[in-house]
């Protein structure tokens, strides 16, 4: 964890982030737009913002609001928070707070050094290439098709498709990527995304029905990521997997890597803040992974993949743009296929702070 000497002041709160016209329907149920924020107010009353999801969200929020605010109150060099409130490292709320924790001191840091996250970590290129999370499970296939159609036309790296939806076939799902396929072309990267909703026989189908698809990869086909599920798919050598958007735990990224995943996915927000996700991301290339950091929140990532990375894509999550207009008005944009890190000081938001009062839960 990035350290910032204290007193720092730490408030947290829950917010549930509502629909505009437009915006894709929720395919996780409306709490997946609920998310924590903690705010980190140095003694010269400068803030940085930190943010996780919706997990445990009120639990998250006390332990921020109560025992970290306590440890982070005197002044004078911060504690070793992962050894006092997480010694025997486990995963959990402990750390989804300790990511938005993380998250919030790199904001801190920045803005206090007039430089954006991305500066602080090296610049090590001023953009990424976009995969756009778009093909939803409510659309229809000619929507879905036209969905996927109309980001690439925009300029978008890459296209995810959602599968392994609750009623709907492993056919039905090749059925619709194979569309999608033959829409955008052979130039594109295709990504289909099973969220953990299948058993590995499922997930075998599936690889094998779009063996000819060319997808860049097949993320999170089994549930729970569990890795000799991983490794059973992965030794067919079908189609390359990724998998790791919600790991919390360097040991579980390193498991991931060593079962044949190709493509790492470290989420700061999930996995233990950005120090975390930068660590784990650095570790999969040196394990011969891809890294492409997946759930969202390309406000956070985006920093740290052009701060301390070369290579890999950012994913553009259409339906977190709700969430994205609470902390920042006008998010950026692809241009070129790519987003360009804000050079802002911190991560360069600007949140609606009436907006998110009047969608305050906690």
């Amino acid at each position: 964890m990035i350290q910032i000497d204290g007193p720092l002041r730490v408030a947290a709160a829950v917010h549930k982030a509502g629909a505009a016209p437009g915006d894709p329907a929720p395919y996780a149920g409306e709490d997946s737009f609920t998310f924590v924020r903690v705010q980190v107010t140095d003694a010269d009353g400068v803030t940085g913002d930190g943010f996780t999801g919706r997990f445990c969200a009120a639990e998250v929020a006390h332990l921020l609001n109560g025992a970290v605010a306590d440890a982070l109150s005197g002044p004078g060099p911060m504690p070793d928070l992962s050894r006092k409130l997480n010694p025997r490292a486990m995963t959990g709320v402990v750390v989804s707070a300790l990511s938005a924790l993380d998250v919030a001191l790199w904001d801190l840091a920045g803005k206090r050094a007039g430089k954006s996250v991305a500066a602080l970590l090296g610049a090590a290129r001023p953009s990424a290439p976009v995969d756009v999370t778009c093909g939803f499970p409510a659309l229809d296939l000619d929507a879905l098709v036209a969905a996927c159609a109309d980001e690439i036309a925009g300029g978008a790296h890459g296209v995810k498709v959602l599968v392994a939806a609750k009623g709907r076939s492993v056919a039905e799902d090749v059925a619709r990527v194979a569309a999608v396929r033959a829409a955008i072309g052979d130039g594109a990267a295709l990504i289909a995304d099973a969220n953990c909703g299948w058993d590995l026989d499922s997930a075998m189908a599936f690889a094998r029905g779009a063996a000819d698809l060319n997808l860049a990869f097949l993320e999170e086909p089994v549930r729970g990521n569990d890795r000799h599920a991983l490794a059973a798919l992965a030794a067919e050598r079908i189609v390359p997997l990724g998998a790791g958007q919600m790991e919390q735990s360097a040991e579980r990224f390193d498991l991931l890597a060593g079962a044949g995943v190709a493509v790492i996915q470290p989420n700061a927000v999930f996995a233990g803040g950005i120090t975390a996700a930068v660590d784990a991301a650095r570790a999969a290339e040196a394990a011969g992974c891809a890294v492409s950091p997946a759930g969202g929140w390309d406000l956070v990532n985006l920093h740290w993949m052009c701060g301390a990375m070369t290579m890999g894509a950012v994913e553009l999550h259409r339906a977190q743009g709700r969430i994205a207009r609470l902390l920042m008005g006008s998010p950026p944009e692809m241009a070129g296929g790519m987003l360009v890190a804000s050079d802002a000081p911190g991560l360069g938001l600007s949140p609606d702070e009436e907006a998110l009062a009047a969608c305050r839960v906690i």
